[in-house]
């Protein structure tokens, strides 16, 4: 151990603190799950020399669109220059340790193996990771203290990464997972986010509890029909000539064909 950082923890994420194969951090928009992991992240690779992180996405097209900058941000925030050496693509931490930026898509079967020896990996958006992906990661990180961290905000049950974190099986005691919202970030009044929530609680009430609250996503008439148009009765014209299409609904057993006048 070379130096311990005390970064400020809001009590809901305590319990992730702890050692445990998987943490998985989920909820709304505001609750600080990024910069926790973030914050873990720089305060770990501070105290552990050589120690090697993976931050994930599903898919990542640049560096730009990766967890790097809410990380240098970190290290910026705790004036760690001289600990770390931030590059365009990695950033090098102390004892030769490593923390790169990945989209799990571009993996294969033999190319995913190359992270077989890190300790940890960060999976951002972790909603949208596939089945393909999170079967392929989970063996891949395979040192006796390895981790695997996810923070998303819920989309479906049927996600793989809530199925696991969230499903029948999670009581496991290699998992542990917290709900985490705005309301749970005793920072949250510090910037403009308490005036975006209450427009969105305002202006798109259809839309509130998955962004702010964390719940999942719901399809409602609202979502669909927030602009309806008004129709007054007639009577259809005699010379009228009525036009029919065909059309595929999808759904579990796959398309069927649908008629439409």
């Amino acid at each position: 151990m070379t130096k311990a950082l005390e970064i400020p923890t809001a009590r809901v994420f305590l319990p992730l603190l702890k050692p445990n194969r998987y943490k998985g951090a989920y909820g709304g928009r505001g609750s600080g799950k990024s910069h926790f992991f973030g914050g873990l992240t720089v305060e770990e690779h501070l105290a552990i020399p050589g120690h090697r992180t993976v931050c994930i996405r599903e898919i990542q097209k640049s560096i730009a669109r990766s967890s790097k900058q809410l990380i240098v941000d970190k290290i910026n925030q705790f004036n760690l220059h001289k600990h770390f050496d931030v590059q365009d693509q990695v950033i090098k931490t102390p004892g030769d340790g490593l923390i790169v930026f990945q989209g799990l898509q571009n993996h294969t079967a033999d190319s995913i193996k190359s992270l077989e020896g890190f300790d940890r990996a960060w999976i951002e958006e972790a909603q949208s990771i596939s089945s393909y992906s999170w079967r392929m990661l989970r063996p891949t990180l395979r040192k006796p203290d390895s981790e695997i961290w996810a923070s998303w905000n819920p989309a479906s049950s049927d996600d793989p990464i809530d199925e696991f974190f969230r499903g029948e099986g999670s009581d496991r005691a290699d998992l542990t997972a917290v709900r985490a919202n705005w309301s749970d970030n005793p920072w949250f009044d510090d910037g403009t986010l308490p005036t975006e929530r209450m427009e969105d609680q305002r202006a798109r009430p259809d839309e509130y509890d998955h962004v702010w609250e964390g719940d999942y996503v719901t399809i409602s008439d609202a979502v669909i029909f927030r602009k309806r148009v008004t129709v007054d009765v007639f009577e259809t014209p005699e010379d009228a000539r009525f036009f029919y299409g065909l059309g595929l609904l999808s759904g579990p057993d796959g398309g069927r064909p649908v008629l439409h006048s």
